[in-house]
């Protein structure tokens, strides 16, 4: 039995697991997780979906998001379903639950993924584990609506860029569609992730944009948020997210790197294209994530992580280069 079949039927022999996202979840984390809650519901079960931070503000018009927990349940279900932890300790402080769990389910398209699981459904061909997770509500035997349809939508969006990354397949467009036509809309999920930002995210956006460097001959660029920079703006935690995105969009630019050091440990956001690997940038310090786009984070001196990060930049343009990547 193929893994996803077996997990389908361990899901519906028991549909009442605990689902846990990785910390500082995205749309692909928390849109799948809330789809394969609302199926199991379909069919019986009690699940609960945990992720240590929350629900960003971002991703609160997710059907399902209000109920999202911060802690594990007493008592803990003693199946536990993870989504897009690529190693144990992504689950952050929800890890103890995973491994004292007596079956772990793990769902992940990640380029690496270490085991720990009982049943593992390692996909890194999917552009999101949305995707992944379609394929399991198939195979649980539920059919779609428009919960589901607007979660598993967003899991799409969000890890391909709204359909903007090289990860785009004819497989995901086709899902997509699909989830159109069960009531989800690609507008209405675009704008409440991105176009309703605040004047502080702006303005915090737009000072660090003014402090844009260029590196290894334009295909490098990295931004630095400060303390200063965010009281400055009046920006809450978190409103540096959008930066490396955008420093992505410079003509040229293959790794794009953003520092946030507005808290106790610096944060690192790397975005790629044209063939470059944000991975292999965020690996240096322990991160992780995908090859267009991935993060970390790092207790040491700000300058200490720029140069780390820079020389790990350095390398992976020089390994595009080795490939054959152009120069254009």
């Amino acid at each position: 039995m193929v893994p996803r079949a077996a997990i389908a039927k361990t899901l519906r022999s028991d549909p009442s697991p605990l689902i846990v996202c990785h910390e500082e979840p995205d749309g692909d984390a928390l849109g799948s997780s809330l789809a394969l809650a609302h199926a199991l519901r379909k069919v019986g079960g009690s699940p609960a979906v945990a992720c240590a931070d929350g629900v960003p503000d971002a991703l609160a018009f997710l059907p399902g998001a209000a109920e999202v927990l911060r802690a594990v349940p007493d008592p803990a279900p003693p199946l536990v379903v993870t989504i897009e932890c690529s190693t144990v300790e992504r689950a952050g402080p929800l890890a103890a639950a995973v491994v004292r769990a007596r079956t772990v389910v793990a769902i992940d398209h990640h380029a690496e993924h270490a085991p720990y699981a009982s049943l593992t459904d390692w996909d890194p061909t999917a552009a999101a584990a949305g995707e992944q997770v379609a394929d399991l509500i198939r195979l649980i035997g539920v059919p779609f609506d428009r919960p589901i349809a607007i979660s598993l939508l967003t899991a799409l969006l969000t890890d391909t860029g709204v359909f903007r990354f090289q990860n785009t397949s004819p497989r995901t467009l086709r899902l997509a569609a699909e989830m159109v036509e069960y009531g989800a809309s690609i507008a209405e999920i675009v704008r409440s992730i991105y176009e309703e930002v605040s004047v502080s995210s702006l303005r915090l956006l737009g000072a660090a944009l003014a402090g844009l460097r260029l590196h290894e001959g334009g295909r490098v660029a990295t931004a630095v948020v400060t303390p200063k920079m965010a009281a400055d703006a009046g920006a809450e935690p978190g409103e540096a997210a959008g930066i490396a995105a955008a420093l992505r969009t410079v003509r040229g630019v293959r790794l794009a790197i953003a520092f946030d050091a507005t808290g106790p440990e610096v944060r690192i956001s790397v975005r790629a294209r044209d063939g470059a690997r944000a991975d292999t940038v965020a690996a240096v310090f322990g991160g992780g994530g995908h090859p267009g786009a991935a993060g970390a984070e790092t207790s040491g001196r700000l300058e200490e992580a720029v140069q780390a990060a820079l020389d790990a930049a350095s390398r992976e343009i020089a390994a595009v280069r080795d490939l054959g990547g152009t120069d254009d």
